[in-house]
């Protein structure tokens, strides 16, 4: 099964991202928009693993949480992947200017290796993704309407979990189901 661990959002939170990208959505076709409910963080990616591992990922997720309390982030901006030239990924920020994320990532990341699930090839970057784009064409629209985005606002999210999901691929886009849940 494909899989992933994440965290979650507060709805209030997607809401206000789901307009943002309503608001692009307007200005730039040829983008593929995540929906409401599929708005997360991943943490790790996964990739295909056995059912027979979700409680060794467990266990990983557990370790990778202890001693760590919750905190907030502030969702904050919106920008793309790559930075310059024609963008890939719309995307939402995150302030991790504590670290945290990045240190839960690490911890994933270095724990499920000793499971098999190859190590993260680039470096961490806490982003909600809101978008990947389609079409080349619709490039210079998209970062456009970005660029008249960069100062937006959308919550304080309090991180208190992590999420193990499945992601099951169809052609009317994902579906992700929690499979375990480990607190903070």
């Amino acid at each position: 099964m494909r899989a992933f661990i994440a965290v979650e959002f507060d709805p209030a939170i997607r809401e206000r991202l789901a307009e943002a990208a309503t608001r692009l959505r307007a200005a730039s076709s040829g983008v593929k928009w995540v929906g409401l409910e599929q708005m997360h963080l991943t943490l790790k990616f996964l990739g295909e693993v056995e059912e027979s591992a979700v409680d060794e990922v467990a266990v990983v997720m557990a370790e990778a949480a202890a001693g760590v309390a919750p905190f907030e982030v502030r969702v904050a901006g919106l920008g793309a992947f790559p930075p310059h030239g024609a963008p890939r990924v719309v995307w939402a920020g995150l302030d991790d200017s504590a670290g945290h994320l990045k240190g839960l990532h690490v911890r994933l990341d270095s724990g499920v290796a000793e499971l098999g699930v190859e190590r993260e090839g680039r470096p961490f970057a806490a982003h909600l993704t809101l978008g990947r784009v389609k079409d080349p064409r619709a490039s210079q629209g998209v970062r456009s309407a970005i660029e008249r985005e960069t100062a937006a606002e959308f919550g304080v999210q309090r991180v208190e979990e992590l999420v193990l999901f499945q992601s099951v691929l169809s052609s009317s886009g994902p579906t992700y189901t929690p499979l375990r849940r480990q607190r903070l």
